[in-house]
């Protein structure tokens, strides 16, 4: 079945794709989402970048800030991030290579991210609550949405198509009129023109985040949902980035043993009308014993709906009746203290 479908690698460098990945790349016609960081911009990384873009592999720059500037692009590090990206199109351009793609990872600052995944499982919610709710701020929400929208231009224009890789919760305020979970998490998506919004469902971090409270049949139902609401609300610019299949940032991401793993999730995402899917991460996959089977499930996957969890679908149901009471509690207090500010 057709379907785009990238690699995301974010601790390997694009000498080493080429080295090691790029004849699994070509053979499965799988592009790559490279991390860039400051100091990624070496004539030796550029040389690889072009050499991986003349054998007709997908480019896409992932740009991330230092930890202690919050890692991801936020409502606080949008200026930073913006001046990231903008080098790296021109210091790309200089030897000839110009991206299919620039991703922008919109996820929690990183010491928050960081607050809440190295909490006991039971003591997650609570951290999550307490980090979202101190986040909220319409001003500067609305302030970051303005700001991307420019960066979002400013890059369309240079004919480099963009992505927001955002959590999965953002996802669902798709279908609603208030952004407060965007406010919440400091990442405008859904007023920005994307060309993919891909939220990243990761099957192996929801089940190892919640201690097992949603299995993996709960989560690949969840991937199928999510996708379903995009897909209905986006059309073709619904995405999705699957996995996890090595470690990152955080160090201690739970990782799926076994492609069939990752294939469930894959399957239910084509089931929900998803035609652009991600996998985290490429250098996982490369240090496997056996990295073909893995490229193998995944591109030989066909849309399956997965089995139905009534776990999932009543939190789902719960979220849309609440949500927009939480929209209008938190533009009720927005407007409290615009008038306090007053």
């Amino acid at each position: 079945m057709r379907f785009r479908l990238r690699f995301w690698a974010e601790s390997i460098s694009p000498p080493e794709i080429l080295r090691h990945g790029l004849a699994l790349l070509n053979e499965f016609s799988a592009g790559v989402g490279v991390a860039l960081f400051e100091d990624s911009m070496t004539d030796e990384n550029a040389r690889a970048f072009r050499d991986l873009a003349a054998e007709g592999v997908e480019v896409v720059f992932w740009p991330l800030l230092p930890c202690e500037s919050g890692y991801f692009p936020g409502e606080d590090n949008i200026a930073e991030f913006r001046e990231l990206t903008e080098r790296s199109i021109e210091w790309a351009g200089a030897y000839g290579v110009v991206p299919d793609m620039i991703a922008v990872d919109q996820e929690l600052p990183f010491s928050q991210m960081r607050e809440v995944l190295d909490a006991a499982p039971l003591e997650r919610v609570y951290r999550a609550v307490k980090v979202c709710a101190s986040n909220l701020g319409w001003s500067r929400y609305q302030g970051a949405k303005r700001d991307l929208r420019l960066l979002n231009s400013w890059i369309r224009e240079r004919g480099i198509r963009t992505l927001s890789a955002c959590l999965p919760w953002v996802a669902l305020e798709v279908e609603s009129t208030y952004e407060v979970i965007q406010d919440m998490m400091e990442t405008p998506v859904m007023g920005v023109d994307w060309d993919v919004i891909s939220p990243m469902v990761y099957v192996s971090m929801i089940v190892g985040m919640t201690g097992g409270l949603i299995s993996e049949r709960d989560a690949n139902w969840l991937v199928f949902a999510i996708c379903l609401a995009l897909r209905s609300a986006r059309g073709d610019t619904a995405g999705v980035s699957l996995g996890v299949t090595g470690t990152g940032v955080f160090e201690n991401e739970p990782v799926f043993e076994e492609p069939e793993e990752l294939l469930r999730g894959v399957e239910a995402a084509l089931a929900a009308g998803v035609r652009d899917v991600s996998v985290y991460n490429l250098e996982g996959l490369l240090s496997r014993g056996n990295p073909r089977r893995w490229f193998e499930a995944v591109r030989g996957a066909r849309p399956r709906v997965p089995p139905r969890s009534e776990k999932v679908v009543l939190a789902l149901a719960a979220g849309r009746n609440i949500h927009p009471l939480l929209g209008r509690l938190a533009s009720a207090l927005s407007t409290v203290l615009k008038s306090h500010d007053r």
